[in-house]
């Protein structure tokens, strides 16, 4: 059973929410950057539970990080228990040089709020937006760049998220503003956590959104970026426990 205080507790922001766009961004804000994208039950052969209390128990009560399924799954359940007009939508990541991952194999939030609808995610590891995006086409600046959402051509009532770190914009990913509730989703969780051809069952692939960046963990390659400086290093065996617990420290 969510335990609304305890929720926000994990995500060390005090109650209420006030059911506005400031509210909303405070929400989303705290949420990233307190609660990283993790693969480390997949890598463990964990099996991944989309029930609510099992993702209570581990986001919250554990104080553990997930995929997007979780991640959004259960911010979904937050948004809607706060007054938020939320629901799950199914995206479809751009993989680069014209090449898509598998179809709506991304959970992510809409939040229809004063009018307007905004996508709100938590659950994009380093490329996550610290605030709502909203759907009109406008420009947000975040603290690593901006983001836009626009019109995708090629599909009818389909939109594309996109983000612009230095002069060019990229398309992260595609998605349809059909509500899909998360249970939808069990099908490609199972391809994220046991097909072959997924990355997430490989290797460590752990992201956190900091207030000025990100940090990220491939395999062993650690990247920290703070503002407009990046480092890069490859990890020894040895220290990877010590990343580990920097992830998963609140």
């Amino acid at each position: 059973m969510i335990d609304i205080s305890l929720y926000l507790q994990r995500i060390q922001l005090a109650g209420p929410v006030q059911q506005t766009l400031e509210g909303l961004t405070q929400l989303q804000k705290r949420h990233v950057t307190r609660i990283p994208f993790e693969n480390l039950d997949i890598l463990r052969g964990i099996p991944i539970s989309l029930q609510t209390d099992a993702l209570f128990d581990k986001l919250v009560n554990r104080q553990r990080g997930g995929v997007c399924y979780e991640l959004n799954g259960l911010f979904s359940e937050l948004l809607r228990r706060t007054g938020f007009d939320a629901h799950l939508v199914a995206a479809t990541v751009n993989r680069g040089d014209g090449q898509w991952g598998t179809e709506g194999s991304h959970a992510t939030n809409l939040v229809h709020l004063e009018e307007r609808q905004y996508l709100v995610d938590v659950g994009f590891g380093g490329n996550s937006p610290r605030r709502p995006v909203p759907m009109t086409g406008e420009e947000i600046r975040d603290a690593d760049g901006f983001y836009r959402i626009r019109p995708y051509p090629e599909l009818r009532n389909e939109y594309v998220l996109e983000k612009k770190e230095d002069r060019d914009w990229t398309i992260l990913y595609r998605f349809s503003p059909e509500p899909k509730p998360l249970a939808d989703f069990s099908r490609v969780c199972d391809v994220t956590q046991y097909a072959p051809e997924s990355p997430f069952n490989k290797v460590h692939f752990l992201m956190k959104v900091t207030d000025n960046g990100r940090i990220t963990l491939y395999d062993r390659s650690l990247t920290v970026v703070d503002g407009l400086h990046k480092t890069k290093e490859t990890i020894e065996a040895r220290r990877i426990d010590e990343i580990l617990d920097r992830f998963l420290a609140p």
